[in-house]
């Protein structure tokens, strides 16, 4: 008889699993939780069988051996599909079979200043320009850009520019960014790049194309198009600095995606239409565990929490 903790919290593993977002992290933290107990491997099993993995594994296996002369697709790192324990792991007549994700590791620019998940940091980029680096942001000092001027590699920073400092440039992805005695929130992120003007003024420089943004005023942009200015709205962006996360009208999904970014562990939505949901609310980035507990309060979904402060909502 396998105690409902221990079938939920195995439960959680396989939902996990089946959701494509698990890591090799994961995979290991996984292997040392079947190890716990016998128990432990006895209701991973059984969770397992309840989700049919054993059927998906052999359907797996047997379409890519039916064709022996099919060159097998180019893998980078650690095979991208592993046997969960480590090994064939055969238990019971059981082949656990699960696709899981690789970690990326980036290697950073000589020079280059970046911060942790959830640490914040601040850069002195020369006479009178701060930087003020959000979590997992990348920033690097480019003397070509003249005094101050630096490059946004990743994440989010709020720079902040005396008058004195004189015209500074600034670069995120293939936009320039000019401004002198103002403040800025720039972002750069898997594609998503913009700059918001909190004080003074900027200017945003693309593809032979310019914005002129005003305080207030906020511009996005792509490889090689620079938006319209729009007036900036509150959103996970705009607020960080402040140490809260405002969310208006956003899907739950992507509200789950900002907070990862920020908590050690992961936070899994497991049911797409909770994924789905819409919410607003403003969140507080140091007690950001007590927004779980609201989504159960709120909407009434079911949380597992696992080791490695993973937490699964469904």
């Amino acid at each position: 008889m396998i105690e409902d903790g221990l079938a939920d919290e195995a439960r959680a593993w396989v939902t996990l699993l089946l959701s494509g977002g698990a890591t090799q992290g994961d995979a290991r933290l996984l292997a040392g939780w079947r190890m716990t107990s016998p128990a432990h491997e006895r209701a991973f099993l059984q969770a397992a069988r309840a989700h049919q993995i054993t059927r998906e594994a052999i359907g797996v296996l047997r379409s890519e051996g039916a064709d022996p002369t099919r060159p097998s697709p180019v893998r980078s790192g650690i095979d991208r599909r592993i046997l969960i324990g480590g090994g064939l792991s055969v238990a019971a007549g059981l082949a656990v079979f699960v696709a899981v994700r690789p970690e990326t590791f980036v290697t950073s620019p000589v020079g280059a200043i970046e911060t942790a998940k959830g640490e914040r940091r601040t850069v002195n980029a020369g006479r009178g320009v701060s930087i003020e680096l959000n979590t997992l942001s990348r920033v690097v000092l480019r003397e070509d850009l003249g005094h101050g001027g630096f490059e946004l590699l990743r994440g989010e920073a709020l720079v902040s520019i005396d008058p004195s400092a004189g015209s500074v440039q600034m670069a995120a992805g293939a936009a320039r960014i000019v401004a002198r005695g103002a403040r800025l929130g720039l972002r750069n992120l898997s594609g998503d790049l913009s700059a918001a003007c909190l004080e003074g003024q900027a200017t945003v420089l693309l593809g032979g194309r310019e914005a002129l943004l005003e305080a207030g005023q906020t511009v996005a942009w792509s490889a090689g198009e620079l938006g319209a200015v729009t007036q900036r709205a509150q959103s996970a962006a705009s607020e960080w600095w402040r140490g809260v996360l405002v969310f208006d009208n956003e899907r739950l999904g992507d509200v789950i995606g900002e907070l990862n970014r920020y908590r050690e562990g992961r936070i899994v939505v497991a049911n797409p239409a909770i994924a789905a949901r819409r919410i607003s609310g403003a969140f507080y980035i140091n007690q950001l565990d007590q927004v779980v507990e609201q989504l159960r309060l709120a909407y009434g979904v079911r949380i597992v929490r696992m080791p490695g402060n993973i937490v699964v909502v469904s």
